[in-house]
């Protein structure tokens, strides 16, 4: 028997796409009625010539613009490629860290124009098709990074299945969290430090508890890291630090200007975290760099300025802002992650610290922004206004509004991610047991069985390690002396 393959009943083995069709076909239902072309997004127009031809032409009437495909690629490329290789740490869980990923940006940028719909259809109470248009892949791009943020949280130790019903649920509990802080609150958060990375970031944590999860009762080999796929993680934060000044810039196509300050204060603020995250972890480490803080602080300048980046600020105030986010997203992967998790708090990926923390802290500084004398207060509350009309906010209230868009936004994230982990939870949605946690073999076809940790090395058996092992290698050898 193959000791690698997984035996179980027949929904371990299939619930997979017992449970995936059905809702596939769902989603094309939805889809078909839930959204449609934008009229203004390549409108045909048909003439008649000369009484007996027909002529069909395309053209593109958006007097407003569009987001350029290559800035929209760019977020793109940070949901598929960037996360897809951040979560390739593991050592034993590389195929699936990637892979589980990329399912989640194909079936989520689907998913998310559905739930846009229903949603905006629930607080306006009229139903709109969602236009879909290059704004909206964008939008979509937004939505899907939270939930690859979440992702991280429960990294290794939920189903494809259970990553279903987060796909399905995260979508429309973060856009009614958006609805609420951008609507009926009026605040703005240009790079989503708020609405984007604390949301997702706290939702995930919560899953975890409602799947009562805890990552200390799991054997340290499952967690353990090596050499390569390191590596491999830092390929996805060296894609995420390029394109991260575009994730924070992209919505601002028609407003070319203060696009290009949304841009450069990203661009300082990230390298600053960059900077300052070396420096911390040699402090932290008694002068040696821990690579998995040079994977993720490193980034925290891009999530920590994302809701002050269109603000009127001096170059070294994202500076020093971006440089604070290395030192504290740092400083939590060396001394807090492991304290939360003695505590019992589960974070595989430990998105808190690159995430959670630099996220609120964003918005904070964001609402401390407000008292400046350079009217900031405005773009809080909308990102391109040039007067105050029919908002008469202070400065003060503005603060004020921002702070409770924060409670509000993790009041959200938490409840619905809680319900959700407890919903992952039940017997009807498959779940992974303890000892495949953190494991590829039991949910991929893998020959390679000797990379098994939970196989002692006197049961392999040498004619499945590998089916043509290389000249000169060991198993060669042995074959030779047998």
């Amino acid at each position: 028997m193959n000791e690698g393959k997984k035996e179980g009943s027949l929904l371990d083995k299939y619930g997979f796409p017992i449970w995936l069709f059905p809702l596939f076909f769902l989603v094309v239902v939805l889809f078909a009625a839930c959204t449609e072309w934008d009229p203004q997004f390549g409108v045909d127009t048909v003439t008649t010539v000369g009484g007996h031809h027909v002529r069909k032409q395309v053209s593109n009437t958006w007097e407003s613009g569009n987001v350029p495909y290559t800035m929209y690629m760019d977020a793109a490329a940070m949901c598929v490629l960037g996360f897809g290789f951040l979560y390739v740490f593991s050592k034993y869980y590389v195929w699936s860290g990637v892979s589980t990923n990329f399912f989640v940006c194909g079936f989520c940028f689907l998913w998310v124009h559905v739930a846009k719909a229903i949603v905006n259809a629930i607080f306006e109470g009229e139903f709109h098709k969602t236009k879909l248009n290059l704004n909206e892949m964008v939008t979509g791009c937004y939505i899907t990074a939270a939930v690859l943020i979440s992702l991280g949280a429960f990294y290794g130790f939920a189903s494809l299945s259970q990553v279903i019903l987060v796909c399905l649920v995260e979508p429309v509990a973060m856009l009614i969290n958006e609805h609420i802080v951008l609507h009926y609150l009026h605040v703005k958060d240009a790079g989503g430090s708020l609405l984007v990375h604390c949301f997702g970031a706290y939702f995930g944590i919560a899953v975890v508890c409602g799947m009562r999860v805890r990552a200390e009762q799991l054997p340290e080999t499952h967690r353990t890291t090596s050499y390569f796929s390191n590596m491999g993680a830092m390929i996805g934060t060296v894609v995420l630090w390029m394109f991260w000044p575009s994730f924070n810039g992209v919505t601002f196509y028609n407003d070319v200007t203060l696009q290009g300050r949304i841009v450069m204060n990203t661009y300082l603020a990230i390298c600053a975290s960059c900077t300052t995250a070396f420096a911390t972890s040699i402090l932290a480490h008694c002068g040696k760099l821990e690579m998995l803080e040079i994977q993720n602080a490193t980034l925290a300048g891009g999530v920590i300025i994302g809701m002050i980046c269109p603000f009127d600020i001096q170059p070294w105030t994202a500076v020093l802002i971006g440089g604070l986010g290395g030192v504290v997203s740092s400083f939590g992967y060396a001394e807090c992650h492991p304290f939360l998790e003695k505590l019992g708090v589960t974070d595989s990926a430990a998105v808190q610290m690159l995430h959670g923390i630099p996220g609120w802290l964003g918005a904070i500084f964001a609402a401390l922004a407000c008292f400046g004398s350079n009217h900031n207060y405005m773009y809080s509350y909308e990102t391109q206004w040039s007067t105050t009309e029919d908002h008469h906010r202070t400065r003060a209230e503005q603060f004020g509004f921002i702070i409770l868009a924060t409670v509000c936004t993790l009041l959200i994230s938490t409840v619905s991610g809680l319900i959700t982990g407890v919903l992952m939870n039940q017997p009807c949605c498959p779940r992974v047991d303890e000892k495949d946690m953190l494991i590829d073999h039991d949910f991929w076809n893998i020959e390679d069985i000797g990379h098994d940790p939970r196989i002692k090395p006197s049961h392999y058996n040498r004619n499945v390690v590998l089916k043509n092992p290389l000249p000169g290698s060991p198993i060669r050898e042995m074959e030779a002396k047998a």
